[in-house]
């Protein structure tokens, strides 16, 4: 461990990620972030690192290139999964359950979003590592929690939204929900509580001794960011509708078309001392004086009439400027960005950098999102590339287990580790494949 490492919060705490997807993946990346040493499980029989073979040209690969490894050049595994030590162990192998409870013996945390009863499954239950190791922390994270009626059912980020009341508020009101945005916010929510809740669990091992098991729930831990829909409903037995860009206690509030293809600036008028800034920058008396904009309540009942009137303005200004122009005058704006270029090129993002110029032997090198903070203790953020499929196999096996070299190739020679997936371990694992299911 460097010295920079040393001196980050989590630096002496040791966790086991068996995690796929977005949310205990994010889990893992915070933690490392904070310096912990994240030891990411996966196993050559069943990978969530897309296809082994990836059509030419497949999105979500550098330059379009799947390579030779595909499965080290995923871009959402990469962005995912920084700061972390990969390995393979074959879990419904004996010697594989083995190996990771040698590993949990000397470890601090171990953390799981597969679907419940998985672990148990493997025989890594609570109750089995608790045994292994006392003052252990484990969380495990499936959709909807380890207990009531509904802790069998799959998820995804998709039915989560669905089931937390959130899809039915996304996007606009004459659209149909077919037509929702795919990224879906539990994933992430679910990532920051998760690690919020180890930390926290830590605390609690250090002022007491004693380790814990964490129920989590990812659809509990993202309904309380709608708190004030489930407050309105309660008050008035109204559903809330969506809104698209709309506030109920704000116009104009929304997103204004500017000059360029596809550029926009979001606006929110907070009060009338804001509106009437508005009208003066804008530059139009007549807009000022037009009774069915004289009020924060007439603006509400003549909103497209309103938008229709600010757009006009917009149309012909570029973004950033009317932006700038806004702000320096107190009202709330901000260009609309888009991912291929705007945001990259954000010159606060520049400046505290935020993007990570980050080279992985096989993805090659890329500007990454970074941590989400950083510390006076440890001023330079923490960016390691994402692990190649069982990269550090040797490296944790025998410099924290004491392995030898004939026991490594004993395990390679067995597939309980490798670095190569098996063939059909990307379509749900190879032993589910040769079933026929």
């Amino acid at each position: 461990m460097n010295s920079e490492n040393k001196k980050r919060p989590l630096a002496s705490v040791r966790a086991l990620e068996l995690a796929e997807i977005w949310a205990g993946p994010y889990c893992g990346a915070l933690l490392g972030d904070m310096g912990a040493e994240i030891v990411k499980v996966e196993s050559i029989q069943r990978i969530s690192r897309g296809a082994i073979n990836p059509r030419p040209g497949a999105p979500g690969y550098p330059d379009g290139d799947p390579g030779e490894r595909p499965w080290n050049r995923s871009a959402n595994f990469n962005v995912l999964n920084r700061n972390k030590q990969g390995i393979t162990l074959d879990l419904t192998s004996a010697r594989g359950v083995e190996v990771f409870k040698e590993l949990a013996a000397v470890s601090d945390v171990v953390f799981c979003n597969s679907a419940f009863g998985v672990m148990e499954k493997f025989g890594l239950g609570y109750e089995e590592l608790r045994q292994v190791k006392p003052d252990l922390i484990v969380l495990f994270m499936p959709g909807y929690g380890n207990t009531g009626p509904y802790k069998g059912i799959r998820s995804m980020g998709m039915s989560i939204d669905a089931i937390s009341g959130h899809s039915s508020l996304r996007g606009y009101p004459d659209l149909g929900l077919h037509r929702l945005s795919p990224v879906h916010h539990p994933d992430a929510v679910g990532g920051v509580t998760a690690a919020f809740a180890v930390c926290a669990a830590i605390h609690n091992r250090a002022r007491t001794g004693k380790g814990q098991f964490i129920d989590m729930s990812q659809a509990e831990a993202f309904v309380p960011h709608l708190g004030e829909i489930f407050l309105e409903y309660g008050l008035t037995g109204q559903p809330r509708e969506r809104r698209g860009n709309r506030h109920p206690a704000m116009a104009p509030h929304g997103a204004y078309p500017c000059r360029g293809e596809d550029a926009w600036v979001a606006i929110s008028v907070r009060s009338e001392r804001e509106w009437r800034e508005l009208c003066q920058i804008i530059g139009s008396t007549q807009m000022s004086d037009d009774p069915r904009f004289k009020t924060l309540k007439s603006r509400l009942e003549n909103v497209d009439a309103l938008d229709d009137a600010i757009s006009k303005w917009t149309s012909d200004r570029d973004h950033r400027e009317v932006a700038d122009l806004l702000q320096a005058h107190g009202i709330p704006a901000g260009p609309v960005l888009d991912c291929d270029g705007d945001t990259y090129d954000d010159p606060n993002l520049q400046q505290r950098d935020y993007f990570q110029t980050v080279t992985h032997p096989d993805a090659g090198t890329h500007l990454l999102s970074g941590p989400m903070w950083k510390s006076a203790s440890a001023p330079q953020p923490r960016h390691e590339p994402a692990p190649s499929l069982g990269q550090h196999n040797n490296q944790v096996l025998e410099e924290v287990l004491g392995f030898t070299s004939d026991e490594m190739q004993s395990l390679e020679q067995t597939k309980v580790v490798g670095t190569v997936p098996l063939e059909g371990s990307d379509m749900g694992g190879v032993r589910r494949v040769q079933r026929g299911n």
